[in-house]
């Protein structure tokens, strides 16, 4: 179930988290002006973000607040209606999704997408063949070199994810919690230089919940990947983030380290001003 706060004490109590991003360091992914119209409804204003490499930034907001819009519109599921989106130089804007993955920005969504009927093994490996030059012939040589490297990846990040005792295992018949770990296992299967991921806590048991930030905690600290993530537990925010960025009513209202972004008073306006509780 989402979490929401009725006051900032939760969050105010977990300010051990990472320090701000450096100021100078390469961008990879920038928004300009960034708005989407849904009829009368502008889910998205005017959003103008600058995400450096190699950092974790975590989107947080009310339910509402343009968080997943924002993600639809750098990945490609959504265009723009005005405002442009640059990703490692290069403008993206309008790009259809797996054009997008092809240059290096992978995306996961709110509900699990994996192959139920096939192995964790067969996902993984299927995810790294997915960014070569075999993605699409079916054909190819189980004994030639490049399927072997894509083998040796599935092996590789089924260790990092903490999946290799159930490489056997139907995806479908995972527990919720490693369905999570195996998305994010089909993403970095795929070598991307940044993730999108859209609240990877979602439907999770508490108990799952250590494992991910665990793993999350990994990823960031192999610095080979940059990660932006839209989530509600704030614990799971505190312990990861770089920098957070704060919507509400599609607006960006704030960004910065996790102990700024905390001692906001808009931000503190936002959730206090409206009325929210928290869903236990």
């Amino acid at each position: 179930m989402v979490e929401v706060w009725a006051d900032m004490s939760q969050l105010e109590l977990q300010l051990e988290g990472p320090s701000g991003a450096p100021r100078e360091a390469e961008t990879v992914l920038e928004t300009e002006n960034l708005v989407k119209n849904f009829g009368g409804v502008a889910a998205n204003q005017g959003i103008t973000i600058r995400v450096p490499a190699r950092t974790f930034t975590t989107v947080i907001g009310p339910n509402g607040a343009g968080k997943t819009t924002l993600f639809n519109l750098i990945s490609g599921v959504l265009r723009p209606t005005s405002g442009r989106v640059r990703f490692r130089g290069e403008d993206i804007t309008g790009l259809p999704p797996h054009l997008v993955a092809r240059r290096g920005l992978a995306r996961s969504f709110q509900i699990t997408n994996i192959f139920p009927n096939l192995s964790v093994f067969e996902n993984l490996r299927l995810a790294a063949q997915a960014q070569g030059r075999d993605s699409f012939r079916l054909l190819t040589r189980a004994d030639g070199e490049a399927f072997r490297r894509y083998q040796n990846t599935a092996a590789r990040v089924a260790e990092e994810v903490g999946l290799t005792a159930r490489l056997a295992t139907p995806a479908g018949m995972l527990p919720h919690g490693d369905k999570r770990k195996l998305e994010i296992g089909i993403l970095l299967a795929a070598e991307p230089a940044m993730m999108l991921l859209d609240e990877p806590t979602a439907g999770m048991a508490r108990e799952e919940i250590p494992g991910i930030i665990a793993l999350l905690e990994r990823i960031r600290a192999a610095g080979s990947c940059t990660i932006m993530m839209v989530e509600h537990k704030m614990d799971v925010v505190m312990n990861v983030s770089d920098v957070i960025m704060v919507l509400k009513e599609g607006r960006l209202i704030a960004q910065g380290a996790p102990a700024e972004v905390a001692a906001d008073p808009v931000v503190q306006e936002a959730y206090l001003g409206g009325g929210l509780s928290r869903a236990e």
